[in-house]
């Protein structure tokens, strides 16, 4: 079972928009936490409008707020996203005799997961190296020049 469980019977969407606001519980935005394998979530929302039209319209946008680590220097920070969406729908009655654009995911049920689309679009956000903000490369440096291991059998005869 996905957190944010917001399930929308597509056969009752209409041309007249369908306003979806979402924000997530503590205990869900542990459980995403821990899913997409980052430090913390202090908030997520979603402000969401659906709309059939022949295919599904899913537009809005998304907020979250949380506290990655950093791959440079294991320091954790906060990063923010606002995520704009765009997603096309192809119900599983709809056309699929006709090519249809790329950007248009069909659908095997008659239900669709408004929690699951959110908490996927925020992973497909996430920077996969997230880098604090003025942190600089570690410089590193061997504290002694390395030694040839034939250098090492040299100086024992």
């Amino acid at each position: 079972m996905s957190p944010l469980m917001t399930k929308i019977n597509i056969d009752t969407l209409t041309t007249n928009p369908f306003d979806i606001s979402l924000k997530a519980t503590p205990d869900e935005r542990a459980v995403i936490q821990k899913r997409l394998s980052i430090i913390s979530i202090e908030n997520i929302e979603a402000k969401l409008q659906l709309r059939k039209k022949g295919l599904i319209f899913l537009k809005g946008t998304i907020q979250a707020d949380m506290t990655v680590e950093c791959v440079r220097t294991l320091v954790a920070f906060q990063q923010h996203l606002e995520i704009k969406v765009d997603e096309t729908f192809l119900p599983p009655t709809g056309n699929t005799e006709a090519p249809l654009p790329e950007e248009v995911e069909p659908l095997e049920e008659e239900t669709l997961n408004i929690g699951e689309i959110v908490i996927q679009l925020i992973s497909l956000n996430l920077d996969p190296y997230p880098v604090a903000p003025d942190t600089l490369p570690l410089d590193y440096q061997e504290e002694k020049p390395s030694v040839s291991p034939f250098e090492v059998l040299k100086k024992k005869k």
